[in-house]
């Protein structure tokens, strides 16, 4: 089955092949061509694949029988309706970002595959090296995750946030060989299950971020990445001198943390991610965008307002 998935200009189908071909975390459960990506998300304990190719608008290719709630999530896996205005914005006052807005022009921020993959991979990489923690996740999808075979390749899916908190923590620390992470994953999967996704989505930033901050495991690093890089919502970082060594590479002399802040206001998550993939692109490194702190993770006990 075909459907269109309708983009906001400016939007770049190869910038986003770009960044899915770097992104190291998710690299394992994607397949990427030159015109395309297909990947498998969970719904109803099944994994479903899907495809997307095209330039502006895009088509979404889906098994006949599959739920039409695949083509949204699709979506909002590529951040097909952001919108770049207010950035690019500001940018034009800001002329080291205008340079990275030229060269990534039409990028919109690629999430992780729902709710449930950023949750599990939140816990996976405090305090641990990007390497490690998607070999955690690559151990956890080979026990728990729904497959599907898609050409000669097998793509595995996260399950649903549901199914992940009815899972035992001595069952993942079998999958994963690390007791302490497993324990965290399950009380942080239950923790996130029980606000759900549609307030995640629909409160306040402040009363969103307050409610994950309550979850043991959760600190503030944490639920900056849950909310920007699962769920898109760009308006706070823990730190901004958390991107200090590509910010000083990008403005040379003229890096001032508190001027980006004032700048950028409630569009900040979104400068870091278009710093940390030129960053990455420049030096060859993985994109990794946002799901590490320096030294693994965040240590504060609050996520500090940036921009407000």
């Amino acid at each position: 089955m075909k459907h269109t998935i309708i983009t906001r200009e400016p939007f770049s189908f190869e910038q986003t092949l770009t960044f899915i071909r770097r992104f190291a975390p998710c690299q394992a459960e994607t397949i990427v061509t030159e015109d395309s990506v297909t990947a498998a998300v969970s719904v109803g304990r099944r994994a479903w694949p899907f495809t997307l190719r095209g330039h502006r608008n895009l088509t979404i290719e889906t098994p006949d029988e599959a739920p039409p709630s695949i083509a949204r999530r699709a979506a909002d896996w590529i951040g097909a309706n952001d919108d770049l205005g207010a950035l690019y914005e500001a940018a034009e006052s800001d002329p080291p970002f205008r340079a990275l807005v030229r060269t990534l022009h039409g990028l919109h921020q690629v999430r992780f595959l729902g709710l449930e993959e950023i949750t599990v991979y939140c816990v996976m990489m405090q305090r641990t090296p990007i390497k490690m923690a998607t070999r955690y996740k690559s151990k956890f999808l080979d026990r728990f995750g729904h497959q599907v075979r898609v050409g000669d390749r097998t793509l595995r899916a996260m399950p649903e946030l549901p199914e992940l908190a009815t899972l035992d923590d001595g069952d993942i620390a079998k999958a994963i060989g690390h007791p302490a992470k497993a324990a965290r994953i399950a009380a942080v999967v239950r923790g996130v299950a029980e606000i759900g996704e549609d307030f995640l989505r629909t409160a306040t930033y402040a009363d969103a971020r307050d409610a994950l901050l309550a979850i043991p495991g959760i600190g503030p690093f944490s639920a900056t990445a849950i909310l920007l890089r699962g769920l898109g919502r760009v308006n706070e970082l823990p730190s901004i001198g958390m991107f200090a060594d590509d910010g000083r590479a990008l403005y040379g002399r003229a890096w001032n943390e508190q001027a980006i802040a004032r700048r950028y206001g409630d569009q900040i998550g979104y400068w870091s991610f278009y710093v940390k993939t030129g960053a990455a692109r420049l030096t060859g490194r993985s994109s990794i965008v946002g799901t590490h702190a320096p030294g693994g993770s965040v240590t504060s006990t609050r996520c500090v307002p940036v921009g407000s």
